[in-house]
């Protein structure tokens, strides 16, 4: 899986690699957590498209004050 050292926001790229580092291993298809169907191949996913977004503008819109990195959300 690709590096995340060239990230916009640093804790969020170490974050990453951390992840796809216990991500790589495992086998594929694997369900991580069956209360949620959560696979391995979901967080691969997730990785792939953080890799591909890497270089967006940190602090953007939707973005939380001093967490750059954690898009807000509506929860009804």
């Amino acid at each position: 899986m690709a590096a995340f050292d060239d990230s916009a926001d640093p804790a969020l790229g170490a974050a990453c690699n951390r992840l796809a580092a216990w991500v790589e291993p495992l086998p594929a298809g694997i369900v991580i957590d069956p209360a949620s169907g959560l696979s391995e191949a979901d967080l691969a996913l997730i990785l792939r498209h953080l890799h591909a977004t890497r270089h967006a503008v940190a602090g953007g819109e939707g973005r939380a004050p001093g967490r750059s990195s954690v898009p807000l959300t509506a929860r009804d």
